[in-house]
């Protein structure tokens, strides 16, 4: 009997706080640790702001893996990546599985201000992420699919690779 009433309120109040963690941001950290507050960032600096139980604490992102953003019901995965000239930049996690995907908004990057909007990124537990460009995505993804050829015939345009990289994670 008591191990039912236990399970009773086990149940009951298990939906509670599974709800309480809802529309709310996340970060995880080097040692796999998921805290959930609100977190305050900005792409030019190397230091996000999280409120967590009503205290303020910074987090450099070096001592970060993935960090979430709850705004009007809809979450956004960021996840923090070294680019080409050593710097720590934040890109949103758009798939991972066999191949990782992650968008770049370069509009606050100096070097990138006659450039393109923004890059995606491609990687995987063998590949680390490389920056992949509308004028490099073609040769990027015929390398990486010489196997899956009838991919690439449904490639268009640099638009286009978030589906394909999804199209094959799901193969």
């Amino acid at each position: 009997m008591k191990k039912n009433f236990t399970l009773f309120w086990i149940l009951l109040i298990l939906p509670l706080f599974l709800y309480s963690q809802n529309d709310k941001d996340f970060i995880l950290t080097l040692s796999q640790d998921t805290l959930y507050g609100k977190v305050q960032f900005s792409p030019l600096e190397e230091n996000i702001s999280f409120r967590h139980k009503g205290k303020k604490t910074n987090f450099h992102v070096s001592t970060l893996t993935y960090f979430g953003i709850n705004r009007n019901g809809k979450t956004k995965v960021y996840k923090i990546l070294t680019n080409h000239w050593k710097e720590y930049i934040y890109v949103e996690v758009l798939t991972e599985g066999k191949l990782n995907l992650y968008y770049y908004d370069t509009k606050y990057n100096e070097r990138y201000k006659n450039s393109d909007p923004y890059r995606y990124y491609i990687g995987n537990a063998e590949i680390n992420p490389i920056r992949v460009t509308p004028r490099s995505y073609r040769y990027i993804l015929e390398k990486i699919f010489i196997d899956r050829s009838s991919l690439l015939t449904q490639l268009s345009n640099y638009a286009d690779v978030p589906r394909i990289i999804k199209q094959y994670n799901q193969l």
